[in-house]
């Protein structure tokens, strides 16, 4: 496969990263005089610099120009969303290594505030996932199951791929709708020392919810992302 020129610039910048030419914590000339040096435009090494940020080998500032922080790309979640197999992709493309599962009531949480569950509680389950079983986690998440789906809990001992699925499994729903939110917040106290994170670092919280083919509620959830090692692409067609 013949590389585009940013690619082969990006092949070039990580090569000279590699070899010493720069080293981690160095700070890379201006784009301007970097551009001037390698022979290329400013939006060719903008496209560069895009794909090695991407890769988690730099890391661009405003005012504070591009560090290298990496010498080799790392490992990163990706999730293309094109569609609701591909926002589910998450569930379907990892594990989920539970920690915690308890009952709470209706009002008891935050995230399920105006929410009512058919029995008055909800099964609260905390776990965390990890790229190729490698620590620290990219993930922590809360999911909340309605009192109707709740006698899952035992099904939840070892690592499986997503609740929705441990639902789908044992009652035969499925999921038919998913309303999703992407937020920026300040990494919870809870996830921080999962995630290798410190408490108050930048994070990404996507809240969800499932719904089946009733619209009725089958799970709330806060899923916590390393920003590092995670990151959401949409390509959506209007016709």
């Amino acid at each position: 496969m013949t590389l585009t020129l940013h690619e082969r610039v990006e092949d070039d910048i990580l090569d000279r990263i590699q070899t010493g030419d720069w080293q981690v914590g160095d700070r890379l000339p201006p784009e301007k005089d970097l551009a001037a040096q390698l022979g290329i435009s400013r939006s060719t090494l903008r496209l560069a610099f895009d794909g090695l940020e991407r890769k988690g080998v730099l890391q661009r500032k405003k005012r504070a120009g591009t560090h290298i922080i990496s010498n080799s790309p790392q490992s990163r979640f990706q999730m293309v969303t094109s569609g609701l197999r591909e926002v589910l992709s998450l569930g379907r493309d990892t594990f989920l290594d539970v920690s915690q599962t308890r009952v709470v009531a209706d009002g008891e949480i935050d995230l399920l505030e105006g929410l009512k569950s058919e029995t008055g509680h909800w099964l609260e389950i905390t776990g965390t996932r990890k790229i190729d079983g490698k620590e620290p986690a990219f993930n922590w998440s809360q999911i909340y199951v309605t009192g109707r789906y709740a006698g899952i809990e035992p099904a939840l001992g070892d690592a499986f791929s997503s609740v929705f699925q441990v639902i789908e499994k044992a009652f035969g729903t499925s999921v038919a709708r998913v309303n999703q939110s992407v937020l920026a917040i300040a990494c919870p106290k809870e996830a921080s020392a999962a995630m290798g994170l410190r408490q108050g670092d930048p994070v990404l919280q996507i809240l969800a919810r499932l719904y089946d083919a009733d619209d009725r509620l089958i799970e709330v959830s806060s899923a916590i992302f390393d920003p590092a090692r995670f990151q959401v692409n949409t390509d959506v067609r209007v016709d």
